[in-house]
């Protein structure tokens, strides 16, 4: 495969996301690349982190993301307009190489136009094909060049499908690190003697916390009738505090709202109760006890269960990260029709208790062990840099 460029110039790479957390890693991503390659230039869909780190960004779709897929299906005709909007620019700017990170729904269709036009993809963080069925994995493998796995299983499962895999580890291993000794944390919050410090984290999106976080407050408040404890809850940028701190009075809990340290929080944190997703895994990586909830709606459960990949058919339906990556259940899961108050309670208090607590703090700590070794984006930038070389000199 011959780049089209004079190699003078630097390749061009197109990356590919619609989602928070992907801009995240995006940046650091294009950052690990730009040391290696500094004379690449970088354009594509993402965010304010993307584009700080030297991406021109087309468009960003990453503050508008969506749940599940009937919810998805209100951004349809926007996906479709980008999705042309992009191929047209590919016509003016062809890449060299585009990097999909994460947001299957959009990113597979955009493989198969890079396919169809010579352009080899790189994919990091791909569709949970592993969780609900097979299609995804088979077209992911016939349109990808390189997949970069994050997690372990994921590297096992795709590989099943003839996609060329290497694990890479998670990059929130190197990322995910607290500021503040969880003593001197707790110190400063001026706790008293016995008194437990409980984080909640219902999303990043008001179509989560909406359905995720008055549950977790009325839990709260029926934990305040037997325990002490101290509640402080991460408010995410994109999120409106007074929309929160309405929220939070309509239920009388005494919840404390934040605007930053979230990873100090979690790390000096007696136990959390958090939205299904990046951080889930964020809390195992700082051994912190966990309750993992999340609430589909009918029909967008109706439809996963639809695609379930066989092998999960029958089983306990599990979605926290630490879970999957255990491959059982090591923190609890209050999901759908058991998301109330009483489970949550029920739940948190449990993981509360000292014996259950330190079992899961070493359950976590193996966890954390399998996500690594450091150094994630630097050997995801090694094997992408090697990538662009071998295409350049027809390998």
């Amino acid at each position: 495969m011959m780049l089209e460029r004079d190699a003078m110039a630097g390749p061009v790479i197109f990356l590919s996301t619609c989602e928070f957390s992907g801009d995240m890693h995006g940046a650091v991503l294009i950052g690990k690349l730009r040391e290696r390659l500094p004379e690449a230039k970088f354009y594509g869909i993402g965010g304010s982190k993307m584009a700080a780190a030297g991406m021109d960004v087309l468009f960003d779709p990453t503050t508008r993301s969506t749940i599940g897929f009937i919810e998805a299906l209100k951004n349809l005709r926007r996906m479709s307009r980008l999705l042309a909007r992009v191929v047209q620019e590919w016509e003016v700017r062809r890449p060299d190489l585009m990097i999909w990170l994460d947001s299957g729904g959009f990113n597979l269709p955009l493989a198969l136009e890079a396919k169809r036009r010579g352009i080899p993809v790189v994919c990091m963080f791909s569709p949970s094909a592993w969780a609900y069925g097979q299609d995804r994995a088979v077209k992911l493998a016939e349109r990808v060049e390189l997949l970069l796995a994050v997690l372990p299983f994921e590297a096992d499962f795709y590989r099943k499908f003839g996609t060329n895999v290497t694990y890479v580890g998670h990059p929130l291993i190197d990322r995910v690190r607290p500021e503040l000794d969880p003593k001197q944390y707790r110190q400063q919050l001026k706790l008293a003697p016995g008194e437990k410090l409980v984080a909640l984290l219902p999303g990043s999106r008001r179509q989560e916390i909406q359905s995720l976080l008055p549950p977790m407050l009325e839990a709260a408040r029926l934990l305040e009738r037997d325990h002490q404890i101290r509640w402080l809850l991460p408010v995410a940028a994109s999120l409106d505090k007074t929309w929160l701190d309405e929220m939070i009075r309509e239920h009388k809990v005494p919840v404390t709202l934040l605007t930053s340290g979230t990873y100090d929080l979690l790390a000096a944190a007696d136990a959390a109760v958090i939205s299904s997703g990046t951080a889930t895994l964020e809390a195992a990586i700082l051994d912190t006890p966990l309750v993992v909830v999340y609430r589909l709606s009918k029909a967008t459960l109706w439809i996963y269960k639809r695609m379930e990949a066989q092998e999960h058919k029958g089983k306990p339906l599990l979605v926290g990260l630490p879970n999957l990556i255990a491959g059982r259940e090591i923190v609890p899961e209050v999901l759908q029709e058991n998301l109330t108050p009483e489970q949550i309670a029920l739940a948190l208090g449990s993981i509360l208790k000292e014996s259950n607590n330190r079992r899961i703090r070493e359950e976590l700590a193996a966890i954390r062990e399998r996500i690594g070794p450091p150094g994630v984006m630097e050997r995801a930038a090694t094997l992408i840099s090697k990538l662009i070389a071998e295409a350049g000199s027809g390998n």
